[in-house]
């Protein structure tokens, strides 16, 4: 089998206890970290909103989110700016807080010890993984944009308020 085709090109995320692994398609660029702006009625976890390329897009801290204790921003933190599944949702693109430097990956199938997942959809996780005797996870972009989208819409967050409320 051509060694090419065993390979996974992902994105390792630094967060605070541990890293996301993305696959290399789904992570559009990873921004420098700015002050997200409040949205309202979101689950712990949304920090808030960005404007990136004229674009609002919410950021999620993904441990606060897991129901983690907050923790201090890291020095190097940054915001990996990703494609949600649903292009035509209210939130086309999420940003995913990184406590770091995000690095590329070429992950060989066969250095996947062990893999758990569950069903699509119904939790932040999709995938754990141990790799090389460290725990890797892989977040369920489907699940978190429902969670915000639920929660809050860009078009009701960039709206005026009427008179009177």
């Amino acid at each position: 089998m051509n060694q090419q085709a065993d390979d996974i090109r992902c994105m390792l995320i630094p967060l605070h206890d541990g890293r996301l692994l993305l696959p290399n398609a789904a992570v559009v660029e990873i921004i420098g970290y700015r002050d997200p702006a409040p949205l309202s009625d979101t689950p712990l976890g949304v920090a808030g909103r960005v404007t990136w390329r004229q674009r609002d897009l919410p950021v999620i801290d993904f441990e606060r989110f897991m129901g983690a204790d907050e923790k201090p921003p890291s020095v190097r933190q940054r915001i990996a700016v990703c494609y949600a599944p649903d292009a035509l949702g209210s939130w086309p693109l999420l940003g995913l807080l990184a406590q770091g430097i995000p690095r590329l990956l070429r992950l060989k199938r066969d250095a996947i010890e062990t893999a758990s997942s569950s069903s699509h959809g119904e939790s932040a996780i999709k995938l754990r993984l141990q790799v090389g005797g460290e725990a890797l996870v892989v977040p369920d972009l489907v699940f978190l944009q429902a969670s915000v989208s639920k929660a809050a819409s860009p078009r009701r967050e960039n709206l005026p308020s009427a008179p009177g409320r």
